[in-house]
């Protein structure tokens, strides 16, 4: 583990970038307890889009940024405030935008990082909690990128298991279709310029 200021500053400021660049698929894992939940995601990070299915065939929710709401299978359930996005984003998608964690030592956050360790090409952060110093857990992401794999700490467990692009470069957001969305999928789709 390192625990020098600069090494653990480099590392906090790659995680928090969380590879915003990239659109993607994937799938979430979020533990708590003995309860697990699977969610198909896709995720555009720089544009704040978003939609998570729980598995195997539960409820679809989505972050559409222009209205600011959170929906359920398409429909409304509340308007975010701009200071409360991604605070309010729902376990399923968290680690695809980092800020949303409680994990960086603001004033609300349970966690805070203490020191920082490269083991292959992942870099692991210990955190610390902020009231029980005696309670730690851990966020992985990759080096390279500072795309998030996991966080764990003794109450939750959060996974995001990445899909490779197709080969021909676009990115398939299929399973939104169920919305009858046009506007949503094309949305979805990473903009051209971003690459």
């Amino acid at each position: 583990m390192d625990t020098s200021s600069e090494q653990l500053a480099i590392a906090i400021g790659k995680a928090l970038g969380g590879g915003q660049a990239s659109a993607y698929t994937g799938t979430s894992y979020c533990q708590s307890g003995n309860h697990l939940v699977r969610h198909a995601v896709s995720v555009h990070p720089r544009a704040f889009i978003w939609s998570a299915k729980e598995l195997p065939d539960g409820p679809t929710r989505t972050f559409e940024p222009r209205s600011l709401t959170l929906q359920t299978d398409g429909v409304d359930d509340f308007s975010l405030s701009i200071d409360r996005i991604p605070f309010s984003f729902p376990e399923a998608v968290q680690l695809s935008f980092p800020l949303s964690l409680p994990i960086w030592g603001r004033q609300l956050d349970d966690y805070h990082p203490v020191a920082c360790e490269v083991n292959g090409s992942d870099t692991t952060l210990l955190l610390r909690h902020r009231v029980d110093r005696t309670i730690f857990g851990s966020f992985t992401f990759d080096t390279e990128s500072g795309i998030a794999k996991t966080l764990f700490s003794p109450t939750t467990a959060l996974k995001l298991e990445r899909e490779l692009p197709p080969e021909n470069g676009e990115h398939d957001f299929g399973f939104v279709s169920g919305f009858g969305d046009p506007d949503l999928q094309n949305r979805l789709r990473p903009d051209e310029n971003t690459h």
